[in-house]
């Protein structure tokens, strides 16, 4: 799901089972991607989110370790009851 925001485009997504690239990519039809909430399953192309300005990997993300180390001004926990503003 594409969801316009202030800033830009947020992409909210479930498990990723495409690939985290094929649905930004597909996401980037309507703009400039932003922000990526949702559970990233087992992604490991790291570098396909160094323009976000928002990263919350979710339930199924196996690598939220590495992606928050790597994009620690980006990234945040998600998480049930988490707000993002």
């Amino acid at each position: 799901m594409v969801v316009e925001a202030k800033s830009g485009l947020a992409v909210i997504c479930g498990c990723s089972h495409p690939g985290v690239g094929a649905i930004l990519a597909a996401a980037s039809k309507f703009g400039e991607i932003k922000a990526l909430v949702g559970g990233l399953h087992g992604f490991e192309e790291y570098e396909a989110l160094a323009e976000l300005r928002l990263i919350c990997p979710c339930h199924c993300t196996q690598h939220q370790v590495e992606i928050m180390a790597r994009y620690p001004e980006a990234a945040v926990k998600g998480g049930a009851g988490r707000v993002l503003e």
